[in-house]
């Protein structure tokens, strides 16, 4: 089966994500809202602010989409068109949920609460806060990257780069805790679909036929 195939292949990718979204899942059953999010945003820095705004960009779709077309002209078609049809099908879920789902963000949510570490020059958007599409644009590119890796040991650097994009959407007080999780979960899962029913599809359409 190709599911029990991509699991085997990835299995350490794929198991750190499970750790990672159970760690997530416990954070959101025994805090509220938040308090999770005061959790995780319990020292701000200008080098770390720093960081976190220029990081952030790693899960826009302007970044994966400029991916997927250089991916292209260097002669990587197959690849391009994994991680463009993972973005367009995990995009088009997440904003389709966000269009549904009025959820506040944290400058709203907690606009009448202690909470200190608004950053300078950020731009606070208001609602449709669920899911993050950063964090899902960031979690479909990974995942799509360490599939196709031979040397499957580097694919944890693409998990902790998709990991700290996720991060940064809490930390630049855009989102909370249960918009990243769904977004990585939408990403990781539009990821392994399109992994399990175009692969095929796509070699087939790359390959060459002979001229008679």
């Amino acid at each position: 089966m190709r599911v029990a195939r991509l699991f085997k292949e990835n299995r350490a990718f794929l198991i750190g994500c499970i750790v990672l979204i159970i760690i997530a899942a416990c954070i959101l059953l025994f805090y509220s809202k938040a308090d999770g999010f005061y959790l995780f945003n319990p020292y701000h820095s200008r080098f770390l602010d720093f960081i976190f705004i220029y990081l952030t960009y790693l899960g826009d779709g302007l970044f994966v989409i400029a991916v997927g077309l250089l991916l292209y002209l260097f002669k990587k078609k197959f690849l391009s068109l994994m991680v463009l049809s993972s973005y367009a099908i995990s995009g088009i879920i997440a904003q389709v949920l966000k269009y549904y789902i009025l959820e506040a963000r944290p400058a709203v949510f907690l606009k009448d609460s202690f909470y200190k570490y608004f950053i300078d020059g950020v731009t606070l958007h208001n609602f449709h806060a669920f899911p993050s599409g950063h964090t899902t644009s960031a979690f479909a590119l990974a995942a799509i990257l360490s599939f196709s890796l031979k040397d499957k040991k580097y694919s944890i650097i693409f998990l902790a780069v998709a990991t700290l994009v996720g991060y940064s959407r809490i930390y630049l007080a855009q989102h909370f805790m249960d918009d990243v999780l769904a977004g990585a979960l939408i990403g990781l899962l539009s990821a392994i679909t399109c992994w399990i029913f175009l692969e095929k599809l796509f070699r087939r359409l790359l390959v060459k036929k002979p001229i008679n």
